[in-house]
């Protein structure tokens, strides 16, 4: 797998045990060898960057919830619908 992704054992090795986080390159890598989106093969991964980002686009919209001009709103009704969009998506526990 290493020669396949152009990498080192140990690098494989980090990637494997999830200790370091994949390169975009190992990421499609995975998809073309494996034939599985980014988030069937490193689902753990896929999920602490899903969280990261939802809770930064709660940030933004709380901060930009209190102006009034029509860009914040725009950006908030965005905001909104990505949030949404993420938590309709969560697996069920």
């Amino acid at each position: 797998m290493a020669a396949l992704f152009d990498v080192t054992g140990s690098a494989m090795s980090r990637f494997e045990n999830l200790s370091r986080h994949p390169t975009i390159e190992l990421l499609i890598g995975a998809e073309v060898i494996f034939g599985q989106t980014a988030k069937d093969v490193f689902p753990a991964i896929y999920q602490d960057i899903e969280r990261d980002i939802v809770e930064r686009a709660r940030v933004l919209r709380d901060h930009l919830k209190a102006k009034t001009d029509p860009a914040s709103r725009k950006k908030v009704r965005l905001l909104n619908e990505l949030i949404k969009h993420a938590n309709a998506h969560k697996p069920a526990i």
